[in-house]
Parts: structure tokens; C-alpha cells; sequence
């Protein structure tokens, strides 16, 4: 090959390596940004709901939002209402058989509602043709669609008499599994915060009749209750985003990689082309010193 051709296939892959770099650096500051995001709203969701849970017990409340409805309640129904998200997959991926799996088996002998979050979640439940709700395009599920949402999830679990509200997002926290965000007392994404025992005893071993609550205890718990729903589906997102960035990143990772490997291999040609003329030029000054030692 020319090395004026190899030259500019070296300074292509620069190019390319320049623009695969930035968004590397896009990636990253998105994943710190989401961590951040992520620890906020679980840490919240978490405190929130050994809280409630707190209130409850020490006060006997009596909220569909906190625990399983009664027998009776259940025999009419056994619905559950699911919050299936998906991320745009730019890359030649699998992510989410193993979810939809889990959905189906799930959903053999019921007849549960879906909210779908995402084109990949629309069109699995239309395939299978699962009732959906209510569908959002991902890409433009930002903070007004949010507020949206847990108006809409609320509403929903105490007036259409669900069993439970899941959430499947993709997140190796949750292999193939689901979150369970209602009622509070299946709450189960602990794991997404590290335990801190000092905190979580002292919320669990708080003496909450020692304070006085305003306006009054039915209403404190309602406002907490409302917290603890929108800081688990802020912290769910951000989990399915997590992920998906996570995914972004690996991928730019091999690819810088790929091309790092790409361009060596043609600094060992440029090298090899450029020694092979040195002794080309060599040779022929040789051999004119040569002829004109002999003239």
C-alpha cells in the first residue's frame, strides 16, 4: 500500500477517535450525573418508607398504599399494574429478553395493565397484546411526564384495586426481575443504596410518639406517601438510564480500543515503508558512488 494512502487512513482514525473520545467523556460525566441522581432519590425513597412504616405501626394506620388489600379485595382482582421501560439500544445488543420473559411468565393466567415507557416496550406489549394504558416515547420522559406519571400510578392503585405496581427496568441490580414500588411494605430496592445501619436504627428505633405531628397523622403520611412514590420512580428512571449509559460507555471503550489496535498496526506498516525507502535509497546512492567511481 502507498504511504501517502496509509497516512490518511492513520489521520481518519484520528478523527474518528477524537469524536468516539468526546462521547466517552459524554458518557461518563451522564453516568456521575445519574449516580449522583440515583443516591438521592433511593436514599430518599428508602428513609421515606421506614418512616411510614414506623407511623404505621406505632399508630395502626389503616392506607391501601402501605400494605397488601384485603382477602376479599384480592379475590376480585389480582391485577397488577406494570411500568415497563425501555432505553433506546444504539448498539447490537440484547438487553431486555430476559425481562420480557419474566413478564410473560408472570402474566400466564392474569389480566394485567401496562404504562410503557419506550418504543421497544410499546411494541412487546402490543405483540403480546397486553393492555396498555398509557404509552411514553423515552426520549422525551422528562420532569413534567414524571409528575404525570405518579399522578396517574396513584390514582390508579387505589381506584382499579391492583394487588401491586412493578416496575422492569434493565439493571444488574434486578437481573431478570422486577421492582415492586406498591404497597410501601414491598418496597424492595434497598440494595440500590448501601446499608447504613446508624441511619436506618435510628429510623426503625425512632420514638415517634415523643413529637407532634401537623396537621395531623393521616395527612403527614399522605404527604410522605406521595414523596416516597416520586422518589422511587425518579430513582427507577434513573437506574434504566444508568444502565443504558454503562452500556454507551463499554461499547465506546472497545471501539477506542478497536482503533488503537487499528492504528498501530499502521504505524508498524508507515515504519516498515519508510525503513524499506531508506534502504532503497540507499542502495541506489551505493551503486551511482559505485558507477561513478568506475568511470
Amino acid at each position: 500500500m502507498h504511504l501517502k494512502v496509509i497516512e490518511q487512513k492513520k489521520k481518519a482514525l484520528n478523527n474518528i477517535l477524537l469524536k468516539v473520545n468526546n462521547e466517552k467523556n459524554i458518557f461518563l460525566i451522564k453516568i456521575m450525573k445519574l449516580n449522583q441522581q440515583l443516591g438521592f432519590h433511593t436514599k430518599n425513597a428508602v428513609s421515606n418508607r421506614n418512616l411510614i412504616l414506623n407511623l404505621q405501626q406505632k399508630y395502626d394506620i389503616k392506607n391501601d398504599l402501605l400494605s397488601k388489600k384485603s382477602f376479599f379485595i384480592k379475590k376480585i382482582s389480582r391485577k397488577n399494574l406494570w411500568i415497563y421501560i425501555t432505553e433506546e439500544q444504539k448498539y447490537s445488543t440484547d438487553s431486555y429478553s430476559r425481562y420480557e420473559s419474566t413478564i410473560l411468565k408472570e402474566n400466564k393466567n392474569s389480566k394485567d395493565d401496562f404504562i410503557t415507557i419506550g418504543e421497544q416496550a410499546k411494541s412487546f406489549c402490543q405483540k403480546n397484546k397486553f393492555n396498555i394504558l398509557k404509552s411514553y416515547a423515552k426520549n422525551n420522559f422528562q420532569d413534567k411526564e414524571i409528575d404525570e406519571l405518579f399522578i396517574v400510578i396513584k390514582m390508579l392503585y387505589l381506584t382499579a384495586e391492583y394487588s401491586s405496581v412493578r416496575f422492569i427496568i434493565n439493571s444488574n441490580k434486578n437481573y431478570d426481575s422486577f421492582f415492586t414500588i406498591l404497597p410501601i411494605n414491598e418496597f424492595n430496592f434497598d440494595k440500590f443504596v448501601p446499608y447504613n445501619t446508624e441511619e436506618n436504627s435510628y429510623l426503625e428505633n425512632l420514638e415517634i410518639t415523643k413529637f407532634k405531628i401537623y396537621p395531623n397523622i393521616n395527612e403527614f403520611v399522605n404527604t410522605e406517601i406521595n414523596i416516597f412514590i416520586q422518589n422511587a420512580i425518579n430513582a427507577l428512571i434513573c437506574e434504566s438510564s444508568f444502565y443504558s449509559a454503562k452500556s454507551g460507555l463499554v461499547t465506546t471503550n472497545k471501539i477506542i480500543k478497536e482503533i488503537d489496535e487499528q492504528k498501530n498496526k499502521l504505524r508498524r506498516q508507515i515504519a516498515r515503508i519508510k525503513n524499506e525507502k531508506e534502504i532503497e535509497e540507499l542502495s541506489l546512492l551505493t551503486r551511482n558512488k559505485k558507477t561513478f567511481e568506475d568511470m
